[in-house]
């Protein structure tokens, strides 16, 4: 029998006691010394339940109960946060999957099949500009790292050196078994689940996105000299294309979703007609032809209005990912483990990228979401109730233990 070990909310309590800020605001980026005094935490936790420990050369906590015959059940979430994050995102579920197969070894001995959590080293890409590596590690997906600088100049590949240096003089190095199904428990980080009342969400994909830098270059000119009709205003025509945008959004619908969240302008001076507006757009949708459409008309606008105003009008694509699938069959079977709890539940799509994206290049997955309070997420203002906590727990749990009993 495993030691008795604490609570869901404890361990999210006790994670989010490493941060660089002061309560309530969380900021843990990758291999700084917060980062390692968590992963630190969340691996010495899993010795004392009596887990086999390890950690990779990613910095991927790895626990394992280990199984009676072949094959592995895997199940885990993200270690890191955004800049002024909340408490919850990722850290619940690395909680909620240590807690449940703690409580499935308590009630039924030794699985049949290794149970694998990954405390993933890396997912929000807040640190580096680059998302994912600690689940791209584990499915052999990495590109090119050598030259990835954070925005103080710090190398990767010197700062992980730096913080793995700690964690192997205290665990042992050692490499995650290649998963052949994979699970992992969100927050929502959205309003749905609350707003409709219900206690679980089932998420049937995650979104494809692109991501665009729009340049738009006009003429400086004199504010009270140029008359309106023989200006060549960039911001007026940036701002002409965004609306225009907000109606393609508007006409394809939900859940497609469109956002401008940065924009420059130059020169940024009262008195002078801007010459230049940069501007992002972000759009995301589970039917990636939809935002091919979206992509075209953009396009097919842009040139229309180059030639009527003798202007350019420049995108950059920076962001191109596609949508993945969860398994049908695990669905289905989630949906059976809801009915059974009588938990109420929503089956929906994921609008934010998770792990279980790049695990599912690989392997069948599941992922489930818990209500958030208003919708809030990347905020210190970020909650979820124990009591919903606690069911998803139960459903993942129950899941875990039919494929791995």
């Amino acid at each position: 029998m495993m030691q008795t070990a604490q609570t869901i909310q404890d361990i999210i309590e006790k994670v989010a006691t490493f941060t660089n800020d002061d309560a309530p605001k969380i900021t843990r980026l990758v291999y700084q010394e917060s980062w390692v005094q968590a992963q630190d935490y969340l691996l010495t936790l899993g010795q004392s339940l009596g887990m086999n420990v390890a950690i990779d050369e990613m910095g991927n906590g790895i626990l394992t109960v280990k199984g009676t015959e072949e094959g592995v059940v895997t199940l885990g979430s993200h270690l890191d946060s955004v800049v002024d994050a909340g408490k919850y995102d990722g850290v619940y579920g690395i909680a909620a999957a240590i807690i449940a197969v703690k409580e499935l070894v308590d009630s039924y001995g030794t699985p049949k099949q290794d149970m694998q959590i990954l405390l993933f080293s890396e997912e929000e890409g807040s640190r580096f500009p680059m998302n994912f590596s600690g689940s791209r590690f584990i499915i052999d997906d990495l590109p090119e790292m050598e030259q990835l600088k954070d925005g103080d100049g710090a190398f990767f590949m010197a700062e992980r050196k730096k913080a793995l240096d700690v964690l192997k003089a205290k665990f042992p190095v050692g490499q995650a078994q290649q998963p052949i199904s994979f699970a992992e428990i969100h927050i929502e980080q959205g309003p749905v689940l609350e707003r409709k009342n219900k206690q679980i969400g089932l998420v049937t994909g995650i979104v494809a996105q692109k991501k665009f830098t729009v340049t738009v270059n006009g003429e400086a000119n004199h504010a009270g000299t140029t008359p309106m009709s023989m200006r060549k205003d960039a911001l007026k025509q940036a701002l002409q294309l965004i609306g225009y945008l907000e109606e393609v959004a508007q006409t394809i619908g939900e859940p497609f979703v469109y956002t401008v969240g940065e924009m420059k302008v130059s020169p940024n001076v009262t008195n002078v007609v801007p010459r230049q507006a940069v501007f992002s757009i972000d759009i995301r949708h589970l039917d990636a032809h939809q935002l091919d459409v979206f992509e075209e008309k953009m396009h097919a606008y842009i040139q229309k209005k180059e030639a009527q105003t003798g202007m350019t009008m420049s995108v950059e694509r920076w962001l191109n990912e596609p949508s993945e699938r969860m398994d049908t069959e695990f669905l289905t079977l989630l949906e059976t483990i809801c009915k059974e709890k009588k938990l109420t539940y929503e089956k929906m799509p994921s609008g934010a990228g998770h792990d279980t994206q790049i695990m599912n290049l690989v392997t069948r997955t599941a992922l489930l979401f818990v209500p958030s309070h208003n919708g809030i997420s990347h905020s210190p203002y970020e909650y979820t109730a124990s009591e919903d906590l606690e069911n998803g727990k139960e459903v993942l749990k129950e899941l875990i233990h039919r494929l791995a009993y």
